[in-house]
Protein backbone atom coordinates (compact mmCIF):
# COMPACT_ATOMS: atom_id res chain seq x y z
CA UNK A 1 0.00 0.00 0.00
CA UNK A 2 0.97 3.50 -0.68
CA UNK A 3 0.58 5.73 2.11
CA UNK A 4 2.43 8.77 1.37
CA UNK A 5 0.86 9.65 -1.48
CA UNK A 6 0.60 12.94 -2.26
CA UNK A 7 -3.20 15.06 -1.36
CA UNK A 8 -3.99 18.53 -1.96
CA UNK A 9 -2.32 20.09 1.95
CA UNK A 10 -3.57 23.20 0.81
CA UNK A 11 -7.51 21.80 1.22
CA UNK A 12 -6.75 18.74 3.69
CA UNK A 13 -10.53 18.48 4.55
CA UNK A 14 -11.62 18.64 1.26
CA UNK A 15 -9.27 15.23 0.85
CA UNK A 16 -10.48 13.15 3.65
CA UNK A 17 -12.88 11.81 1.14
CA UNK A 18 -10.38 11.11 -1.28
CA UNK A 19 -8.13 9.57 1.30
CA UNK A 20 -11.04 7.09 2.20
CA UNK A 21 -11.52 5.98 -1.30
CA UNK A 22 -8.15 5.44 -2.19
CA UNK A 23 -8.10 2.80 1.46
CA UNK A 24 -11.22 1.48 -0.09
CA UNK A 25 -9.47 0.10 -3.50
CA UNK A 26 -6.18 -0.51 -1.78
CA UNK A 27 -7.33 -3.55 0.50
CA UNK A 28 -8.32 -6.76 -1.21
CA UNK A 29 -10.96 -9.57 -0.70
CA UNK A 30 -8.74 -12.23 0.68
CA UNK A 31 -8.66 -15.14 -2.32
CA UNK A 32 -8.08 -18.64 -0.85
CA UNK A 33 -7.61 -21.89 -2.90
CA UNK A 34 -8.50 -25.01 -1.52
CA UNK A 35 -7.20 -27.98 -3.10
CA UNK A 36 -8.19 -31.81 -2.05
CA UNK A 37 -10.23 -34.99 -2.71
CA UNK A 38 -14.17 -34.94 -1.67
CA UNK A 39 -14.32 -36.21 1.70
CA UNK A 40 -11.49 -34.54 3.11
CA UNK A 41 -13.53 -32.00 5.33
CA UNK A 42 -12.26 -28.40 3.50
CA UNK A 43 -15.56 -26.73 4.51
CA UNK A 44 -15.37 -28.19 7.74
CA UNK A 45 -11.73 -26.60 8.08
CA UNK A 46 -12.64 -23.60 6.38
CA UNK A 47 -15.59 -23.46 9.22
CA UNK A 48 -13.32 -24.06 11.87
CA UNK A 49 -11.33 -21.15 10.75
CA UNK A 50 -14.15 -18.15 11.12
CA UNK A 51 -15.29 -19.74 13.90
CA UNK A 52 -18.91 -20.18 13.15
CA UNK A 53 -20.65 -20.87 9.94
CA UNK A 54 -18.47 -19.69 8.02
CA UNK A 55 -19.06 -21.57 4.89
CA UNK A 56 -22.11 -24.14 4.38
CA UNK A 57 -21.25 -27.88 4.59
CA UNK A 58 -22.15 -30.34 1.78
CA UNK A 59 -24.28 -27.68 0.17
CA UNK A 60 -24.09 -25.41 -2.85
CA UNK A 61 -21.73 -22.28 -1.54
CA UNK A 62 -23.85 -19.31 -1.46
CA UNK A 63 -23.39 -17.72 -4.55
CA UNK A 64 -21.30 -18.71 -7.77
CA UNK A 65 -19.08 -16.07 -10.52
CA UNK A 66 -17.62 -18.15 -12.92
CA UNK A 67 -15.28 -20.72 -11.32
CA UNK A 68 -15.60 -18.90 -8.27
CA UNK A 69 -17.11 -19.26 -4.75
CA UNK A 70 -18.17 -16.12 -3.47
CA UNK A 71 -18.84 -17.16 0.77
CA UNK A 72 -20.36 -14.62 3.09
CA UNK A 73 -19.24 -14.73 6.73
CA UNK A 74 -22.08 -13.47 9.20
CA UNK A 75 -21.49 -9.97 9.23
CA UNK A 76 -21.90 -9.65 5.60
CA UNK A 77 -18.21 -10.01 4.60
CA UNK A 78 -16.91 -11.29 1.52
CA UNK A 79 -14.53 -13.39 0.98
CA UNK A 80 -13.54 -15.82 -2.11
CA UNK A 81 -12.68 -19.18 -1.48
CA UNK A 82 -12.11 -21.33 -4.85
CA UNK A 83 -12.36 -25.10 -4.71
CA UNK A 84 -9.25 -25.82 -7.25
CA UNK A 85 -11.42 -26.82 -10.05
CA UNK A 86 -10.94 -30.71 -11.14
CA UNK A 87 -8.80 -31.67 -8.08
CA UNK A 88 -9.65 -35.11 -6.91
CA UNK A 89 -11.70 -35.98 -9.71
CA UNK A 90 -11.41 -38.95 -11.44
CA UNK A 91 -8.24 -39.33 -13.93
CA UNK A 92 -9.24 -36.97 -17.26
CA UNK A 93 -7.80 -37.64 -20.50
CA UNK A 94 -5.49 -35.48 -21.89
CA UNK A 95 -6.26 -32.18 -23.29
CA UNK A 96 -3.82 -30.57 -25.85
CA UNK A 97 -1.02 -32.89 -24.48
CA UNK A 98 -1.32 -32.08 -20.94
CA UNK A 99 -1.62 -34.24 -17.97
CA UNK A 100 -4.27 -34.36 -15.72
CA UNK A 101 -2.09 -31.84 -13.03
CA UNK A 102 -1.19 -29.45 -15.86
CA UNK A 103 -5.10 -29.09 -16.58
CA UNK A 104 -5.39 -27.96 -13.09
CA UNK A 105 -2.83 -25.84 -12.86
CA UNK A 106 -3.32 -23.79 -16.08
CA UNK A 107 -7.21 -23.49 -14.66
CA UNK A 108 -5.56 -22.09 -11.52
CA UNK A 109 -3.45 -19.91 -13.03
CA UNK A 110 -6.64 -17.94 -14.26
CA UNK A 111 -8.00 -17.77 -10.77
CA UNK A 112 -5.29 -15.06 -9.06
CA UNK A 113 -5.13 -16.59 -5.51
CA UNK A 114 -3.45 -15.05 -2.59
CA UNK A 115 -2.67 -18.54 -0.93
CA UNK A 116 -3.23 -22.36 -1.38
CA UNK A 117 -4.91 -25.09 1.43
CA UNK A 118 -3.87 -28.46 0.45
CA UNK A 119 -6.41 -30.56 2.55
CA UNK A 120 -5.37 -34.13 2.91
CA UNK A 121 -7.42 -36.64 5.34
CA UNK A 122 -5.08 -38.25 8.14
CA UNK A 123 -4.12 -41.67 7.58
CA UNK A 124 -4.93 -41.29 3.20
CA UNK A 125 -1.83 -42.99 2.00
CA UNK A 126 -2.51 -42.26 -1.51
CA UNK A 127 -1.39 -39.32 -2.40
CA UNK A 128 0.13 -39.60 -5.64
CA UNK A 129 -2.88 -37.27 -7.26
CA UNK A 130 -1.46 -34.74 -4.42
CA UNK A 131 2.21 -35.04 -4.97
CA UNK A 132 1.98 -35.09 -8.95
CA UNK A 133 -0.18 -31.66 -8.46
CA UNK A 134 2.82 -30.52 -6.22
CA UNK A 135 4.96 -31.63 -8.66
CA UNK A 136 3.16 -29.93 -11.69
CA UNK A 137 2.85 -26.00 -9.24
CA UNK A 138 6.62 -25.89 -8.12
CA UNK A 139 7.69 -26.63 -11.72
CA UNK A 140 5.07 -23.76 -12.92
CA UNK A 141 6.89 -19.88 -13.11
CA UNK A 142 3.82 -18.63 -12.52
CA UNK A 143 1.66 -20.04 -9.56
CA UNK A 144 5.08 -21.74 -7.58
CA UNK A 145 5.78 -18.76 -5.42
CA UNK A 146 2.08 -18.17 -4.25
CA UNK A 147 1.85 -19.74 -0.79
CA UNK A 148 0.78 -23.06 0.01
CA UNK A 149 -0.17 -25.27 3.04
CA UNK A 150 -0.68 -28.25 3.87
CA UNK A 151 -3.13 -28.67 5.60
CA UNK A 152 -4.29 -32.60 7.22
CA UNK A 153 -7.61 -32.50 8.65
CA UNK A 154 -9.09 -35.38 10.86
CA UNK A 155 -5.97 -36.20 12.96
CA UNK A 156 -8.04 -37.37 16.02
CA UNK A 157 -9.57 -40.27 13.42
CA UNK A 158 -5.89 -41.76 13.58
CA UNK A 159 -6.12 -45.01 15.65
CA UNK A 160 -6.53 -45.60 19.41
CA UNK A 161 -9.70 -43.36 18.01
CA UNK A 162 -11.35 -43.06 21.18
CA UNK A 163 -8.03 -42.01 22.46
CA UNK A 164 -8.27 -38.12 21.84
CA UNK A 165 -7.64 -35.37 24.13
CA UNK A 166 -6.59 -32.06 22.14
CA UNK A 167 -5.63 -30.09 25.30
CA UNK A 168 -2.71 -32.78 25.96
CA UNK A 169 -1.64 -33.63 22.63
CA UNK A 170 2.00 -33.31 22.35
CA UNK A 171 3.44 -34.28 18.71
CA UNK A 172 6.54 -33.02 19.49
CA UNK A 173 7.80 -35.44 21.83
CA UNK A 174 5.13 -38.03 21.64
CA UNK A 175 4.42 -40.73 24.46
CA UNK A 176 1.06 -41.97 23.55
CA UNK A 177 0.07 -44.77 21.00
CA UNK A 178 -2.01 -41.92 19.39
CA UNK A 179 0.73 -39.43 19.21
CA UNK A 180 3.26 -41.81 18.12
CA UNK A 181 0.68 -42.75 14.98
CA UNK A 182 -0.32 -39.33 14.61
CA UNK A 183 3.46 -38.50 14.24
CA UNK A 184 4.35 -41.44 12.54
CA UNK A 185 1.68 -40.33 9.20
CA UNK A 186 2.89 -36.77 9.31
CA UNK A 187 6.62 -37.59 8.89
CA UNK A 188 5.38 -39.99 6.45
CA UNK A 189 3.61 -37.11 4.58
CA UNK A 190 6.52 -35.13 4.62
CA UNK A 191 8.84 -37.95 3.22
CA UNK A 192 6.95 -37.79 -0.41
CA UNK A 193 8.22 -37.03 -3.40
CA UNK A 194 7.16 -32.81 -3.75
CA UNK A 195 5.32 -32.84 -0.13
CA UNK A 196 8.97 -32.41 1.19
CA UNK A 197 10.25 -29.39 -0.86
CA UNK A 198 7.39 -26.93 0.62
CA UNK A 199 9.28 -24.25 1.83
CA UNK A 200 10.00 -23.55 5.66
CA UNK A 201 7.44 -21.35 6.27
CA UNK A 202 4.82 -23.54 4.12
CA UNK A 203 4.32 -26.12 7.01
CA UNK A 204 2.56 -29.27 7.06
CA UNK A 205 0.07 -28.49 9.98
CA UNK A 206 -1.76 -30.70 11.16
CA UNK A 207 -5.88 -29.98 12.11
CA UNK A 208 -8.90 -31.61 14.00
CA UNK A 209 -11.45 -29.31 12.08
CA UNK A 210 -14.12 -31.40 14.42
CA UNK A 211 -18.00 -31.54 13.66
CA UNK A 212 -19.09 -28.45 14.35
CA UNK A 213 -17.80 -24.80 15.09
CA UNK A 214 -17.69 -24.88 18.63
CA UNK A 215 -16.63 -28.02 19.09
CA UNK A 216 -14.54 -28.48 22.00
CA UNK A 217 -12.37 -31.22 19.91
CA UNK A 218 -10.86 -28.89 17.64
CA UNK A 219 -6.84 -28.99 17.72
CA UNK A 220 -4.55 -26.84 15.54
CA UNK A 221 -7.34 -24.87 14.24
CA UNK A 222 -5.43 -21.13 15.60
CA UNK A 223 -2.18 -22.15 14.14
CA UNK A 224 -3.63 -22.43 10.64
CA UNK A 225 -5.74 -19.29 11.74
CA UNK A 226 -2.38 -17.46 12.20
CA UNK A 227 -0.20 -18.97 9.85
CA UNK A 228 -2.89 -17.97 6.88
CA UNK A 229 -2.70 -14.57 8.40
CA UNK A 230 1.28 -14.21 7.55
CA UNK A 231 1.48 -15.59 4.16
CA UNK A 232 -1.28 -13.29 3.07
CA UNK A 233 -0.30 -10.28 1.31
CA UNK A 234 -0.55 -7.10 3.51
CA UNK A 235 -3.66 -5.89 1.55
CA UNK A 236 -5.62 -9.11 1.75
CA UNK A 237 -4.87 -9.44 5.79
CA UNK A 238 -7.55 -6.91 6.75
CA UNK A 239 -10.82 -8.38 5.42
CA UNK A 240 -9.12 -11.77 6.30
CA UNK A 241 -8.52 -10.67 10.01
CA UNK A 242 -12.20 -9.40 10.39
CA UNK A 243 -13.42 -12.10 9.52
CA UNK A 244 -11.40 -14.75 11.58
CA UNK A 245 -11.39 -12.96 14.54
CA UNK A 246 -8.24 -11.17 14.10
CA UNK A 247 -8.80 -8.11 14.91
CA UNK A 248 -6.34 -7.18 17.77
CA UNK A 249 -3.55 -8.75 15.97
CA UNK A 250 -4.53 -6.96 12.49
CA UNK A 251 -4.81 -3.31 14.71
CA UNK A 252 -1.91 -3.61 16.22
CA UNK A 253 -0.09 -3.97 12.64
CA UNK A 254 -2.04 -1.48 11.18
CA UNK A 255 -1.30 1.35 14.09
CA UNK A 256 2.45 0.03 13.86
CA UNK A 257 2.69 0.62 10.41
CA UNK A 258 1.20 4.24 10.17
CA UNK A 259 2.94 5.51 13.11
CA UNK A 260 6.09 4.26 11.44
CA UNK A 261 5.04 6.03 8.26
CA UNK A 262 4.68 9.30 10.53
CA UNK A 263 8.19 8.79 11.95
CA UNK A 264 9.89 8.26 8.49
CA UNK A 265 8.09 11.17 6.78
CA UNK A 266 9.21 13.42 9.60
CA UNK A 267 12.79 12.50 8.81
CA UNK A 268 12.82 12.69 5.50
CA UNK A 269 11.41 16.17 5.60
CA UNK A 270 13.20 19.07 5.27
CA UNK A 271 10.97 21.60 4.73
CA UNK A 272 10.31 23.88 7.98
CA UNK A 273 6.54 24.13 9.30
CA UNK A 274 5.52 21.39 7.16
CA UNK A 275 5.23 18.37 9.23
CA UNK A 276 1.67 18.86 10.73
CA UNK A 277 0.42 18.64 6.98
CA UNK A 278 2.77 15.54 5.74
CA UNK A 279 1.26 13.75 9.40
CA UNK A 280 -2.72 14.51 8.84
CA UNK A 281 -3.32 12.41 5.93
CA UNK A 282 -1.58 10.08 7.37
CA UNK A 283 -3.16 9.61 10.29
CA UNK A 284 -6.58 10.10 8.63
CA UNK A 285 -5.50 7.08 6.65
CA UNK A 286 -4.96 4.85 9.51
CA UNK A 287 -8.31 5.58 10.95
CA UNK A 288 -10.23 5.03 8.01
CA UNK A 289 -8.06 1.83 7.69
CA UNK A 290 -8.98 0.62 11.61
CA UNK A 291 -12.43 1.86 10.61
CA UNK A 292 -12.77 -0.41 8.25
CA UNK A 293 -10.91 -3.86 10.18
CA UNK A 294 -14.36 -2.88 12.37
CA UNK A 295 -16.85 -3.01 9.47
CA UNK A 296 -17.86 0.82 10.86
CA UNK A 297 -18.72 3.63 8.43
CA UNK A 298 -16.13 6.14 8.43
CA UNK A 299 -17.10 9.29 6.85
CA UNK A 300 -15.87 12.65 6.52
CA UNK A 301 -17.56 13.93 9.83
CA UNK A 302 -16.54 11.03 11.57
CA UNK A 303 -12.77 11.88 10.49
CA UNK A 304 -13.03 15.11 11.08
CA UNK A 305 -14.68 14.84 14.50
CA UNK A 306 -11.80 12.34 16.02
CA UNK A 307 -9.34 14.82 15.00
CA UNK A 308 -10.66 17.61 16.30
CA UNK A 309 -10.95 15.66 19.96
CA UNK A 310 -7.50 14.72 19.06
CA UNK A 311 -6.39 18.43 18.71
CA UNK A 312 -7.47 19.25 21.67
CA UNK A 313 -6.52 16.81 23.76
CA UNK A 314 -2.60 16.80 22.85
CA UNK A 315 -2.50 20.59 22.17
CA UNK A 316 0.58 20.62 23.77
CA UNK A 317 2.19 18.03 22.39
CA UNK A 318 1.40 19.20 18.94
CA UNK A 319 2.40 22.64 19.76
CA UNK A 320 5.57 21.24 20.59
CA UNK A 321 5.92 19.15 17.40
CA UNK A 322 5.02 22.91 15.67
CA UNK A 323 7.61 24.58 17.14
CA UNK A 324 10.22 22.19 16.39
CA UNK A 325 9.32 21.83 12.85
CA UNK A 326 10.59 25.66 12.47
CA UNK A 327 14.10 24.77 13.13
CA UNK A 328 15.85 22.06 10.67
CA UNK A 329 18.54 19.28 11.74
CA UNK A 330 16.64 19.77 15.75
CA UNK A 331 13.20 18.68 13.79
CA UNK A 332 14.52 15.99 11.93
CA UNK A 333 16.01 14.15 14.66
CA UNK A 334 13.40 15.05 17.69
CA UNK A 335 10.30 14.81 15.11
CA UNK A 336 10.39 11.53 14.48
CA UNK A 337 9.97 10.05 17.61
CA UNK A 338 7.61 12.73 18.77
CA UNK A 339 5.29 12.06 15.71
CA UNK A 340 5.14 8.30 16.22
CA UNK A 341 4.41 8.82 19.68
CA UNK A 342 1.67 10.92 18.89
CA UNK A 343 0.31 8.80 15.94
CA UNK A 344 1.01 5.32 17.69
CA UNK A 345 -1.56 6.73 20.90
CA UNK A 346 -4.08 7.92 18.85
CA UNK A 347 -3.92 4.86 17.14
CA UNK A 348 -4.78 2.67 20.56
CA UNK A 349 -7.82 5.02 21.12
CA UNK A 350 -9.19 4.68 18.13
CA UNK A 351 -8.76 1.00 18.32
CA UNK A 352 -10.31 1.08 21.82
CA UNK A 353 -13.08 3.47 20.49
CA UNK A 354 -13.52 1.16 17.33
CA UNK A 355 -13.64 -1.78 19.02
CA UNK A 356 -16.67 -1.29 21.05
CA UNK A 357 -18.47 0.17 17.91
CA UNK A 358 -18.25 3.51 18.70
CA UNK A 359 -17.11 6.55 15.89
CA UNK A 360 -17.63 9.21 18.65
CA UNK A 361 -16.37 10.02 22.27
CA UNK A 362 -16.66 13.26 24.87
CA UNK A 363 -13.55 14.98 24.93
CA UNK A 364 -13.64 14.12 28.43
CA UNK A 365 -13.31 9.67 27.03
CA UNK A 366 -10.76 10.98 24.72
CA UNK A 367 -8.46 12.60 27.04
CA UNK A 368 -9.05 9.68 28.99
CA UNK A 369 -7.98 7.08 26.82
CA UNK A 370 -5.06 9.34 25.63
CA UNK A 371 -3.78 10.01 28.62
CA UNK A 372 -3.43 6.00 29.21
CA UNK A 373 -1.60 5.55 25.62
CA UNK A 374 0.57 8.47 25.79
CA UNK A 375 2.85 5.92 27.92
CA UNK A 376 2.21 2.79 25.54
CA UNK A 377 3.44 4.92 22.77
CA UNK A 378 6.38 6.39 24.56
CA UNK A 379 7.81 2.62 25.11
CA UNK A 380 6.84 1.60 21.60
CA UNK A 381 8.53 5.27 20.20
CA UNK A 382 11.48 4.38 22.00
CA UNK A 383 12.00 0.80 21.05
CA UNK A 384 12.03 2.05 17.12
CA UNK A 385 14.07 4.62 18.44
CA UNK A 386 16.50 2.30 19.56
CA UNK A 387 16.42 -0.39 16.67
CA UNK A 388 16.90 2.67 14.18
CA UNK A 389 20.10 4.77 16.25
Amino acid sequence: MDSTKDYDLNNLWGEVENIINDLEEEIKKPKILVAGKTGVGKSSVLNALGKGDFFEVGVTPTTKNNEEDIWKTKNGEDIVVVDVPGFGEADEPKINNESYEQNIINKVKNLEGHILLLVIKADDRALEKESNFLKEWYSDDVVKNMPVIVVVNQIDKITPVRDWNPDTLNLKTPVSKKEKNIRTYLDYVSSLNYFNNLSAENKLLPVSAGESFDDQNKYGIENLRNKIYELLPEAARTLFARATKLRNKEAKKIINKYSSLCFGSVAANFSPASDALILAPIQIKMITHLGKLYDLEINKSVITGLISSFGLSLTGRYAAQTVISFFPVVKNIVGPPLAFTLTYSMGLTVNELFSKGKTTATQKEIDKYMKNNIKKAKTQSKKVWSLLR
